[in-house]
């Protein structure tokens, strides 16, 4: 045993004697990693029970899966026609509407779609492989009829952006497992990238009335679920300003890597902070610096608690690496709970691992075939001819052939969570 592994355990043994908490001493891939009873830069169970950065309880690492294309379709990975980046999912509504389909015929549709792609079987699968959170990736369309707030029902027990979120908690937190809550898409949109269910828009910077729908939904969100032990944090918005180069020529247009872009993206954080910590401070709320934690203010600085700082990581091996080490080091300086949100390298469950930082891959499933390790269940299904399949076409292609029964395992890339979580 190398020396500085029997140091370490020396330490945690000491430590222990003394009443500190564990030191999750913890070996991956032959390194050694340890950061002794120092609970700065961790993610914690506090004695009310909620998941919180820092401070006094028993250290967690969140480790898990996205549920991606489950609530917002993305037609590079769902049985969606339109080709990646050029069909999001209001083309697909508008495609509908268009052809004269019913708002409720429109309704059932996605809500078939849904009820197949994501199941109690699925929440069971996740939870045997060893993981402890799912990450939801959810937008704005789940609960309001347009950008500007207009619920699809005032009454939120029987709105179908709540119910879903309702009960995938309520499964999540029956198998003991955590849930993030993320907004994927949000009014207005907040980069030009598919993922936000639109492409080519960025309203959510400029115009006030998409500013106030999102702040209007996050806190009813939060006033929702402020008593939920279940969930661990709440995701304000996913990858602001991933701007393709294609819009370039636009007004709106930002670079990704512009101190103008940040102070954007960072003045939606800190507004949207402000409102949901008025209506709940019990849960985490994570930000996400795309694509480097430095382009996230100092939490103190904008007066920022209970934070969860978030990186979106598609590097090599190598790079990796560095930006989890940097990562680590600047949660455990600046007192933040450090989280990998997204990624698909198959090394970066351990590297992950060895630095004690919290991890959901992109993604659990996906329809279409030839996606590396994206998917850990795959199949290449027909797609839905949203402009020229009849109603019931859409309806068998979007019903219980979704269901992950009939899907492949990547075994490769499950194994590699398992040994990861165990």
């Amino acid at each position: 045993m190398k020396k500085s592994l029997l140091c370490m355990l020396a330490i945690a043994v000491c430590l222990s004697a003394l009443g500190f908490s564990a030191c999750n001493v913890k070996t991956y891939e032959g390194e050694y990693i340890t950061d002794a009873d120092i609970t700065a830069g961790k993610t914690v169970i506090n004695d009310k029970g909620f998941v919180q950065a820092g401070g006094v309880g028993r250290v967690v690492i969140l480790r898990g899966v996205n549920l991606g294309g489950w609530l917002l379709q993305e037609s590079w990975m769902c049985p969606v026609s339109g080709e990646d980046n050029e069909w999001a999912n209001l083309d697909t509504i508008a495609a509908f509407e268009q052809r004269g389909f019913t708002d409720s015929q429109i309704a059932a549709l996605f809500q078939s779609y849904q009820d197949n792609w994501i199941t109690e079987a699925d929440f069971d699968i996740i939870s045997r492989m060893g993981c402890n959170t799912v990450r939801i990736p959810f937008w704005y369309r789940n609960f309001m009829t347009d950008e500007y707030g207009t619920w699809i029902t005032e009454d939120f027990d029987l709105n179908p952006g709540f119910q879903r979120l309702d009960w995938a908690i309520e499964q999540a937190a029956e198998r003991d497992m955590y849930v993030i809550l993320d907004m994927h898409g949000v009014p207005g949109g907040q980069s030009f990238n598919h993922s936000t269910g639109g492409i080519g828009t960025n309203k959510i910077y400029t115009d006030s009335a998409c500013q106030d729908a999102m702040e209007k939904l996050w806190v009813a969100i939060a006033s929702r679920y402020k008593d939920s032990t279940a969930v661990a944090a709440y995701d304000i918005m996913n990858e602001p300003h991933n701007n393709s180069s294609e819009f370039a020529d636009r007004p709106e247009y930002k670079d990704i890597w512009s101190e103008e872009s940040h102070n954007q993206y960072n003045g939606i954080y800190d507004r949207m902070i402000k409102a949901i910590r008025k209506a709940d401070d019990n849960h985490m709320i994570t930000v996400e610096g795309i694509w480097r934690v430095e382009n996230l203010p100092l939490p103190a600085e904008k007066g920022w608690s209970n934070m969860m700082y978030q990186l979106h990581l598609y590097d090599d091996t190598k790079q990796f690496k560095t930006l989890v080490r940097d990562l680590h080091k600047y949660a455990a300086k600046y007192d933040v709970a450090p989280y990998i949100g997204e990624f698909s390298n198959i090394d970066g469950f351990g590297i992950c691992e060895n630095y004690g930082i919290g991890w959901t891959s992109w993604t659990y499933k996906g329809a279409k075939a030839g996606q590396g390790n994206w998917f850990m269940y795959w199949k290449d299904l027909p797609v839905a001819d949203v402009i020229h399949d009849s109603y019931e076409e859409i309806s068998l292609k979007w019903g219980e052939c979704l269901k992950t029964s009939g899907f492949n395992e990547n075994r490769i890339l499950t194994d590699a969570v398992k040994k990861a979580a165990a």
